[in-house]
C-alpha cells in the first residue's frame, strides 16, 4: 500500500523525468490507472480557491495591486487597503 507522501513524491519524480506516463509508471512498476486515480485525487485536495499572492513592479502606481481570483476574474486596485482587500477575499 502506497501513502499520499509516497505518491506525491512519486508524481514530482514523474513531471522531473521527462518520461511519457506509460514508460514512468513500467519504469516504477506502478499500473497506469492507479497512478492516474493518485495523481488526480493530490491535485484535488491541493487546489485552493486562491492563487499564490506575488508582487510586480510593472505597476504604474507603486502601491498599486492586482487581485487575480480563480476564475481569471482581475481586480485592480490603484492602492493597498486592506479592509478593501479583505472584503474582496470574501467574496471569492
Amino acid at each position: 500500500m502506497r501513502t499520499h507522501e509516497q505518491m506525491a513524491a512519486m508524481i514530482a519524480a514523474y513531471y522531473q523525468s521527462g518520461l511519457s506516463l506509460k514508460s514512468f509508471c513500467d519504469q516504477q512498476q506502478i499500473k497506469l490507472p492507479t497512478f492516474l486515480y493518485w495523481r488526480r485525487k493530490l491535485q484535488t485536495k491541493e487546489q485552493s480557491a486562491f492563487l499564490p499572492i506575488s508582487t510586480a513592479s510593472s505597476f504604474s502606481e507603486p502601491s498599486a495591486i492586482e487581485l487575480v481570483y480563480s476564475n481569471g476574474v482581475r481586480i485592480r486596485l490603484p492602492h493597498f487597503d486592506p479592509n478593501q482587500l479583505r472584503q474582496l477575499l470574501q467574496l471569492q
